[in-house]
C-alpha cells in the first residue's frame, strides 16, 4: 500500500472514530437530559400540594339503654361491668368489689354500677343470662336481689351446675308476682335470647378479653379486682367532670 494509500486509511479511521465520539457523546446527552428532565418533574410533584386523605376512626360505645343498674340515673360517672354467673372471678367482683364501691361511691350518688351479661362459660351462662334478663324485665327492683342469689349459688365452673330448677327456684324465693309461666318461656324457649346475644356482640365489639371486664366510662381497666387502680380510674373520672 502507498503512503498516499495510508494517509487516505489514517484519515478514514480518524473520521469513523469522530463519528462514533460524536455518536455516543448526543446518546450521553440525551441520556443525561432525559434524567434531568424526569429529576424535574418528581421535585415538581413533590412540590405541589397534596390533598390530605381523610381518615375515620370510629369506637364502639358502650348502650346503656336497657341495662339492669344501681345508683341514681344522673350520677356524672357510669361503671360497667361485663360478667357471666358461672363465673369465678365475676363473684368475687360481686361480693368484694361492689360493697365497697356502693359505700363509697354509689350511695353517695358519684357513680352509677350497670350489669351486662357477656355468655363465655357455655350453655349453663347462656342459660343463666336469659333467666336474668327475664327477671329484670318482669320486676326491674327484684333484679338485684335474684342477682345476689344466682352469684351466691355458684359452684366449680367445671361442674354443670346452672339448671332450670335451680334458677326457677331463685326467682320464685326473690321476686315478687313472680310471673312463673313466662320465666320458663324464657328457659325452655329462650324468649330473652335476643337481648343476650346483644350484650354479647356488644363485648366482642369493645374487644372484651375476659370476665370480669369493667369500664368506667369508656375506658376499660385492666383488673377490675384491682382495688387501687379501679378506685383511680374513678376519681380521675369524676375530677374530668368537674
Amino acid at each position: 500500500m502507498s503512503d498516499k494509500e495510508h494517509a487516505n486509511q489514517r484519515t478514514n479511521d480518524q473520521k469513523r472514530k469522530g463519528r462514533i465520539v460524536l455518536f455516543s457523546s448526543i446518546i450521553v446527552i440525551i441520556l443525561i437530559a432525559a434524567i434531568m428532565a424526569m429529576v424535574y418533574r418528581s421535585q415538581k410533584q413533590d412540590a405541589q400540594p397534596k390533598e390530605k386523605k381523610q381518615t375515620t376512626r370510629t369506637q364502639t360505645r358502650i348502650n346503656y339503654a336497657g341495662q339492669p343498674y344501681i345508683g341514681s340515673s344522673n350520677a356524672p360517672v357510669k361503671l360497667v361491668v361485663f360478667s357471666d354467673y358461672r363465673c369465678p372471678y365475676c363473684k368475687q367482683f360481686e361480693e368484694d368489689v361492689v360493697p365497697k364501691l356502693k359505700k363509697e361511691y354509689i350511695d353517695t350518688g358519684k357513680i352509677s354500677l350497670y350489669f351486662i351479661n357477656d355468655t363465655v362459660l357455655g350453655p349453663g351462662s347462656v342459660l343463666a343470662a336469659n333467666a336474668s334478663e327475664e327477671v329484670y324485665h318482669q320486676n326491674p327492683k327484684a333484679f338485684w336481689t335474684f342477682h345476689k342469689a344466682l352469684f351466691a349459688a355458684q359452684k366449680n365452673e367445671k361442674e354443670e351446675w346452672v339448671t332450670k330448677e335451680l334458677l326457677t327456684d331463685i326467682a320464685q324465693k326473690t321476686v315478687p308476682s313472680f310471673d312463673l309461666k313466662a320465666f320458663q318461656s324464657a328457659l325452655n324457649n329462650k324468649t330473652r335470647q335476643n337481648e343476650v346475644d346483644k350484650d354479647t356482640a356488644m363485648a366482642d365489639s369493645l374487644g372484651i378479653p375476659g370476665t370480669p371486664a369493667v369500664f368506667v366510662g369508656d375506658q376499660m381497666i385492666d383488673d377490675g379486682l384491682d382495688d387501687a387502680a379501679l378506685t383511680a380510674a374513678i376519681d380521675q373520672a369524676l375530677a374530668n367532670t368537674k
